[in-house]
């Protein structure tokens, strides 16, 4: 056994075997994130790498899938979970001999995302922002109810009214519906970049995700000078225009209700990324 599973191995016993993973994203709840949030204790040890966040739904894994595709990043094994995956790495429970450059699918932080700023310096972290029908029908329509009850009561929980909040201490998950749990977990997400904007700076770059499937050569240019990677247009063809259409299929009352509660949080941070690109259009050109 080497040093790291060794490691690994004596904080979380229950791994057992040569390869140290959890199954799934609920054993990985249970086992790990029940701890406490160190689940970027790994991070360090990575130079340089990317991260991709953003709330749920929100087109992360594809991103993350044509990175960590490039030349110059190491991949995953085909056909796993690479959040899971870098969950795993990252949380010191899964070691890794590949050398190089990775990027990590890092949503799955939740109420634990100032572990961004605990460990700013060593990484460039690109947050998607998506348009939140296209987010709200998703999670309603393909999404676990585990994973929506997980991720609301680390984000969105917190924003219910008093009387809500007493209701959903009281009764658990039955007092809210499916609805305003999407709708809530999308706007803690998007408070969060709000909050870490001014604080990481540079190392932050925010993508309307609408932008990048609607125009990804010019996107995926931005992202890849920030990043600090030779951008080809093929890896643009893994991209399409079809998950655009999503927020159509939502009945007039469910989309009153997502524009009552998500769109102010989701116009301050469609300017973050508007911002993020025309600054990084203006150092393209400073240095052309």
């Amino acid at each position: 056994m080497d040093k790291k599973l060794s490691v690994a191995h004596a904080r979380f016993p229950w791994l057992g075997g040569r390869r140290a993973t959890v199954r799934d994203w609920r054993r990985f709840g249970h086992k790990v994130r029940m701890r406490g949030c160190d689940l970027l204790r790994e991070l360090p040890a990575f130079c340089n790498a990317v991260l991709i966040s953003g709330c749920q739904r929100s087109g992360g894994t594809i991103l993350a899938r044509i990175i960590s595709s490039s030349e110059g990043m190491v991949r995953f094994a085909a056909g796993e979970d690479e959040e899971l995956a870098a969950a795993e790495i990252l949380a010191g429970v899964r070691p890794t001999t590949a050398p190089g450059r990775y990027c990590f699918q890092t949503t799955y932080l939740n109420e634990c995302y100032g572990e961004y700023l605990h460990y700013a310096g060593g990484y460039r972290l690109i947050w998607l922002v998506r348009n939140p029908y296209s987010v709200v029908y998703s999670m309603l329509r393909n999404w676990s109810r585990f994973a929506l009850d997980e991720l609301f009561a680390a984000c969105g929980a917190p924003l219910l009214d008093p009387k809500p909040r007493a209701r959903y201490r009281r009764f658990g998950g039955i007092a809210v519906s499916r609805l305003d749990k999407a709708c809530l977990s999308y706007v803690g997400k998007q408070r969060q970049v709000i909050e870490l904007a001014p604080r990481l700076g540079d190392a932050l770059h925010v993508i309307d995700y609408d932008a990048l499937v609607g125009a990804p050569d010019r996107t995926l240019t931005e992202i890849y000078d920030f990043i600090g990677l030779n951008y080809r247009s093929s890896y643009a063809d893994a991209l399409s225009r079809r998950s655009l259409a999503k927020a159509a299929a939502l009945s007039p009352a469910v989309r009153a209700r997502v524009e009552q509660l998500c769109m102010p949080a989701y116009s301050e941070t469609t300017a973050l990324a508007r911002q993020a690109g025309t600054e990084r259009t203006g150092q393209r050109r400073a240095a052309g």
